[in-house]
C-alpha cells in the first residue's frame, strides 16, 4: 500500500474490478427484471408499467457507473484490511453487502411516494447485498 491510505493506478488489479462491477451490475440488473422480482419492486414503488414502455439508457448507465464505483472501492478495503483468504473475501462482501448496499436502500426506500418500502428494501437490499457478495470473491480470485 502506498502512504497516506493511496493506492497508486499500477497497483490496481483493473481485471478483477472490471469483472466485479460486471458481475455485480449484471446479477442486480436480472434480479430486477419481469421474470425475478421486477413485478414486484415495480409494485413496491406503486410504478405501473404502461404499455410499450422501454428503459432509458439511464437505467442501465447509472447503475452500472454505481457498480463500477462500489467494486473499486472493494478492492481499496480489501488492500487496506489485507484480505487474504476466500473467507474473509466473504466476510468483507458480506458485511459491504449488508451493512452499506442494504443499508442504504432500505433508508433511501423509507419515503412519502413508495408504496411498500420494506419490500422495496427486501428486493433491492438483498440485490445488492448479494451482488456486492459476488463482487468481492471475484476481486479476490481474479489474480493480479
Amino acid at each position: 500500500m502506498s502512504p497516506a491510505l493511496m493506492i497508486t493506478f499500477s497497483e490496481l488489479n483493473l481485471p478483477a474490478i472490471g469483472a466485479a462491477a460486471l458481475a455485480y451490475s449484471a446479477f442486480c440488473g436480472m434480479w430486477h427484471r419481469q421474470f425475478a422480482f421486477g413485478k414486484k419492486w415495480e409494485n413496491a414503488m406503486g410504478f405501473s408499467r404502461p404499455v410499450h414502455w422501454k428503459e432509458t439508457a439511464i437505467y442501465y448507465v447509472v447503475p452500472s457507473l454505481s457498480c463500477w464505483i462500489t467494486s473499486f472501492a472493494l478492492f481499496i478495503l480489501f488492500d487496506l484490511v489485507k484480505v487474504t483468504t476466500l473467507s474473509q473475501a466473504f466476510y468483507l462482501g458480506l458485511l459491504a453487502g449488508i451493512g452499506f448496499g442494504s443499508a442504504v436502500t432500505f433508508t433511501n426506500a423509507v419515503i412519502p411516494t413508495m408504496k411498500r418500502p420494506l419490500v422495496f428494501g427486501s428486493i433491492t437490499g438483498s440485490g445488492h447485498a448479494i451482488g456486492i457478495v459476488i463482487a468481492a470473491l471475484l476481486i479476490f480470485l481474479i489474480p493480479d
